[in-house]
């Protein structure tokens, strides 16, 4: 059987892509100890134009059920101080979400997060999303998910687990 020559080409950059990928690969862990109400996030994707731009953040979740009026929390952490970047409410944020209703179980959706105020690159911070359920019984909404992940200093990475 003969082989082309465009076969070791298309292999070779196949190759690349997912070496390129395996070494941009940041972990994530979730940050809460009352596990993830919400769901499990499957990946995170963070891209910049810039070295300096502000990223956006694109996360992918297989939903437990999320209520509508979730917010979606941005913040950094650097030691023990933790600041908020931004908030969200995750109907704004996903097409997934109706405001009248639930996310379902079983659904995968993501949801985007864009011009994320970008504090720089240092070991020591960490971004922190987490998912948020309002009530009328609590001031602070409750946190139902929560991931801690790093920002890369490259311009785009994919983050998986």
């Amino acid at each position: 059987m003969a082989m082309s020559h465009v076969q070791p080409v298309l292999f070779f950059l196949a190759s690349l892509f997912f070496l390129l990928a395996l070494c941009s690969a940041n972990d994530f862990e979730y940050c809460t100890k009352n596990g993830h109400d919400y769901g499990v996030v499957s990946w995170i994707e963070v891209f910049r134009v810039g070295p300096q731009e502000n990223p956006t953040l694109t996360i992918n979740v297989f939903a437990k059920e999320i209520s509508a009026g979730t917010l979606v929390y941005v913040a950094y952490r650097s030691g023990d101080f933790t600041g908020l970047l931004k908030t969200y409410d995750l109907c704004d944020v996903s097409l997934a979400c109706n405001i009248d209703s639930e996310i379902e179980a079983g659904d995968v959706f993501d949801f985007s997060l864009k011009d994320v105020l970008y504090v720089g690159f240092d070991e020591g911070i960490k971004y922190s999303v987490s998912l948020r359920q309002k009530t009328a019984e609590e001031e602070d909404p409750i946190i139902k998910m929560c991931i801690d992940f790093k920002v890369p200093a490259s311009a785009s990475a994919f983050v998986s687990i």
